[in-house]
Parts: structure tokens; C-alpha cells; sequence
């Protein structure tokens, strides 16, 4: 037999009755031999079975474990012993008591979540449906083809397709000229209407405070009077009357800027509105104080009964521009969302946006106003001058070109067209500033409060 257990030599056939002395001898040779997967035993060359069964007999077997040879004990048969997978372990599914119960404000959270969300499909299913019917009715304009009226007194010569495709119609959403022009004058009727709200804020603030000090004013078109010469004025009043309407502008500014514009719900001309306002409220601080160092009225009677020096005034005046160049210069970002369209602030296409929404409105709207001002313009400067220092929040917003806006379609109106309601507010309002306020308005609270006996 070879050294291996698993390889053996073919053997010559041998008959029935030589198998039987080998059966009796113990020499039988095995025809086949099966390969198990356990080690085999390598037995020695002179393997007799008989010897080997005497010595078994002879031998005495170990009581216990312990007292096998150390060299029958010692020996390592990892190599030979098949690997043995771990048993495979199954989760067990985590019973019902064990998930954590959720707590009525996260469930009213995720109400509110699911709730927006429904709005916003919505929303965005209206949009759908909306813009298939224009489509759909667009459609049929394009194939429907003139009218029998056209073509019976039409005198010109019919257009081939090339030149109806470059020919748009000045009137036309199509038109550039046409969107330019209704995003200007939306915005210059956005301009003055939130310059006239601001500058009777502004002042009725200041005659509400006179009033409690019992001081009499009347409201122009064009500035508030006093009487000068009542005697009770003093330095605390004054500081008081013409220094808080300044900062109740800077604070509803800052509300409206950093909080009301960012509502959702408010986009196109809504954002606008709200940005030219804060625009306002901001100029009628930090714009007011300049103006009024330099002609001597409103924000600078503060200064002037503060003693300040003149370099003082001279360093805050220029602070406070610069504070108003700093405001434009940021407010880039808010120009831009104040748009209804993703192709109009993209690219090269931002700067003309900015123009025809901001400049030209700021150009044409300070025009109107000082028209508007006639003949009173620089007989009382200190608004004139505020009018004008309007102009660091708006061109500082053509130099900062990184930022990106983030614009709220789903509210947008798709369709320009010249604003209506705008355009009706706008005229009422110049009316009553024009008409009403030259005549003045006249404001004025008494609180008498007597205590005596009730029988004298």
C-alpha cells in the first residue's frame, strides 16, 4: 500500500475463492474506494491487522482524557478538520410595544408638512392646467389663419412663414420691448406709491409725538411746519419729536427686509412692493441724517442740539452713505428675486434686469416726485435731498454679480402686463398729496384728565 490513504494500486482480479482466503487472512483488497471529505489515515507500509489487533489488546487505555501521550495530544489538526459555517441567525421581528410613540407636536409637524405639500401639488397641478389651456389656445391662433374680414381689406401683400416668424407685434408677450417696458413702469408705480406711504409715515410719526407734548403741527406736500415759536419747545422735546421718526423708520426697514420678503407666499410685484419700501424706510434714516446736517431741518436738529462737531457731522454724514451703498450692494440678491422668470437674471441678462426694474424706475419716479414738489422743490430741501440720496441703494446692486437668488415661481404671474391696481393707487395717491396736503393737514391730541370730589 502507498504512503497516501486516498491513492492505491490497481490490482490484478482475483476469484471468488482467493477473496475468501483473503476475507479469512484479513487481506482482502477493496475493488473501489470511497473518498470522504474526513481526513484520511495514513497507515505504515508493514500495517498487519493481526499484529496490530494483538497490540490493541495488550495496551492498556488511558482512564481519562489526561493521560494521553503528549505527543498524540499535542497534535494540531486543524488542517485536516473541515470548516464548519456558523449557524445562520434570524432577527427576530421587534413586537409592537417596543416602537416609541411619537408626541402631538411632531404629529401636528408632520401634519403641517403633508398639508404644504398637498398645497404645493396643487398649486402645481393648476400650473399645469394652465399653461396646457394657453398653449391649447395659442395653438389654435397660429393654424386658425385671417379672418375673412382681413383678407377681404387686407392691401398689403401677405407675409411668407420666415417673415411672420421674425415679425412679432410690439404688444405682444413675445415682444422684448414689451416685457422691458412693463417691468419699468410696474416698478416706477412701485416707486412712488411706496415713497408717498413712507413720507406720510414718516411724518405722522413725528406730529403724533408733537402732540403729546402738546405741540401743534400742520403737513405739507412738501414739509411739516411747527409753530416755532411756541413756548413749549425745549431741547428734550426736540431731540424726542424729530429723533424717533428716523429710527421707527430704520426699525419697520429692517422688518420688511429681513423678514416679510422672505415669506414664501410673496413673489413678482409683492416682493417688489416690499423691497422699494424697505428701500424708503432705510433712506429715511441713514439718507435723512446727511440731508439734514446740510440744510439744517428734521433728522438734523438731533445733531444740532446734541452739540456735535462739525467734523462729527461731517464723518457720520459720510458713515451714513456708505452704510446706504453697503445695503444697495447686498441687495442684489433681493433685485433678483423680486423677478417671475429664471431666463431674465441669468447670466449677462442680470445687469439690463436691474436696469429696467431699478434704475429707470428710480430715474423716472424722481422726476414725477419733483414735478409733483413744484414750486417748493428747494424752498424746503431736506426731502429734494432724500429723493435723490436714493440713488446709493440702487446703482451700488450692478456691481455685485455672485449672488443667487432663489425665486418662488409657483406664486409668479407668468403674464406681464401693466398693473391696474397700481396704476389707480398711484393717482389717488399724488392726488392726495398734491391737492390734500396743499391745503395742510392739521393734527392735534388733547388729553385733559381732571380729578376732584364728586360733590363740588
Amino acid at each position: 500500500m502507498s504512503s497516501h490513504g486516498h491513492h492505491h494500486k490497481k490490482r490484478r482480479k482475483r476469484g471468488p475463492i482467493g477473496e475468501f482466503f483473503d476475507r479469512l487472512t484479513g487481506r482482502k483488497s477493496q475493488k473501489n474506494y470511497h473518498r470522504s471529505q474526513f481526513p484520511g489515515i495514513n497507515l505504515p507500509r508493514d500495517y498487519d491487522p493481526v499484529d496490530w489487533k494483538d497490540k490493541s489488546l495488550s495496551s492498556k487505555l488511558p482512564s481519562r482524557l489526561d493521560d494521553i501521550p503528549a505527543e498524540n495530544g499535542n497534535k494540531d489538526f486543524a488542517g485536516n478538520i473541515p470548516e464548519k459555517k456558523p449557524p445562520i441567525e434570524f432577527e427576530r421581528p421587534r413586537s409592537s410595544s417596543s416602537r416609541q410613540k411619537k408626541s402631538i407636536f411632531a404629529g401636528f409637524k408632520m401634519y403641517s408638512k403633508k398639508r404644504e405639500l398637498r398645497r404645493e401639488e396643487r398649486m402645481k397641478e393648476k400650473l399645469r392646467r394652465d399653461h396646457r389651456r394657453r398653449s391649447e389656445q395659442e395653438f389654435r391662433k397660429m393654424n386658425q389663419g385671417p379672418g375673412w374680414i382681413r383678407k377681404t381689406f387686407s392691401l398689403g401683400t401677405p407675409m411668407d412663414e420666415a417673415e411672420k416668424e421674425k415679425h412679432v407685434p410690439l404688444f405682444s408677450q413675445r415682444s422684448p420691448i414689451y416685457r422691458n417696458l412693463t417691468i419699468t413702469v410696474n416698478s416706477t408705480l412701485v416707486f412712488i406709491t411706496t415713497y408717498i406711504l413712507t413720507y406720510l409715515f414718516y411724518w405722522l410719526t413725528c406730529m403724533l409725538v408733537a402732540s403729546f407734548y402738546g405741540l401743534d403741527s400742520t403737513l405739507y406736500y412738501y414739509d411739516l411746519k411747527f409753530n416755532d415759536h411756541s413756548p413749549l419747545w425745549n431741547r428734550l422735546n426736540i431731540l424726542i419729536v424729530t429723533g424717533i421718526p428716523p429710527f421707527f423708520s430704520l426699525f419697520l426697514g429692517m422688518f420688511l427686509y429681513k423678514v416679510v420678503f422672505n415669506v414664501k407666499k410673496f413673489a413678482g410685484l409683492q416682493k417688489l412692493f416690499i423691497l422699494w419700501s424697505s428701500f424708503h424706510l432705510f433712506n429715511h434714516f441713514f439718507g435723512a441724517f446727511p440731508a439734514g446736517i446740510v440744510t439744517d431741518e428734521g433728522f438734523g436738529y438731533v445733531a444740532a442740539w446734541l452739540y456735535m462737531n462739525t467734523a462729527f457731522k461731517f464723518l457720520f454724514s459720510l458713515l451714513s452713505l456708505f452704510v446706504l451703498a453697503l445695503i444697495g450692494f447686498y441687495s442684489a440678491k433681493h433685485i433678483l428675486e423680486t423677478s417671475d422668470s429664471h431666463h431674465r437674471i441669468k447670466g449677462d441678462n442680470r445687469l439690463s434686469f436691474i436696469l429696467f426694474q431699478m434704475a429707470i424706475p428710480w430715474l423716472i419716479g424722481t422726476i414725477g416726485l419733483l414735478l409733483v414738489r413744484i414750486p417748493e422743490n428747494f424752498n424746503y430741501p431736506y426731502e429734494t435731498l432724500m429723493i435723490f440720496s436714493a440713488i446709493f441703494l440702487v446703482f451700488p446692486a450692478f456691481f455685485n454679480d455672485k449672488v443667487k437668488p432663489e425665486l418662488n415661481l409657483l406664486k409668479a404671474v407668468k403674464k406681464r402686463n401693466f398693473h391696474f391696481g397700481y396704476i389707480a393707487v398711484t393717482l389717488l395717491l399724488l392726488v392726495f398729496l398734491r391737492l390734500m396736503l396743499g391745503i395742510g393737514l392739521h393734527f392735534l391730541i388733547e388729553i385733559n384728565i381732571s380729578i376732584s370730589p364728586a360733590n363740588i
